[in-house]
């Protein structure tokens, strides 16, 4: 580690309320205003393909319009660290999905890798990274379904 230091209380705060928004969205429909929660260069790799807020807001739009998927995040063991203007995250994840069987079976563990950036005073993803651990497979057939494509399952 170079200059990485623990966040102080407010920060981890404030971003730990990011990472809960993206997920109320992505969980409640409105995938399509995900993409206002990166900054401007922000990207999103992983799964669902690497994307701009351009390419986030495309995939929004069409994962929002899928009412038929019911999927719900569990998120934990939060680590996040000060590197120089912006915070380094790693954030473990637990994702069930309605068309996983069974559905109590989760469909992808992992962990999102993330910077985080102050912009206009609020904290935004500049980079998540999603990463499987386990149920790649599930997280791979997942998001073929969401391009339209079928996929491998699990």
């Amino acid at each position: 580690m170079n200059d990485q230091r623990p966040v102080d209380a407010i920060t981890r705060v404030e971003i730990e309320q990011l990472i809960a928004e993206m997920l109320y969205r992505l969980d409640h429909n409105q995938a399509d205003t995900t993409w206002e929660l990166y900054t401007e260069d922000g990207v999103s790799v992983g799964p669902m393909g690497d994307m701009d807020r351009e390419a986030m807001k495309a995939w929004g739009a069409r994962r929002a319009r899928q009412t038929d998927v019911v999927g719900r995040h569990f998120i934990g063991g939060i680590r996040l660290v000060r590197d120089g203007e912006e915070v380094e995250g790693t954030v473990q994840y637990l994702t069930f999905r309605d068309t996983n069987e069974p559905q109590t079976q989760p469909a992808s563990v992992g962990e999102f890798r993330e910077r985080y950036r102050k912009v206009d005073g609020q904290w935004r993803f500049a980079r998540r990274e999603i990463v499987p651990v386990f149920g790649g497979r599930a997280a791979a057939a997942h998001a073929a379904r969401l391009a339209g494509r079928e996929g491998p399952t699990q």
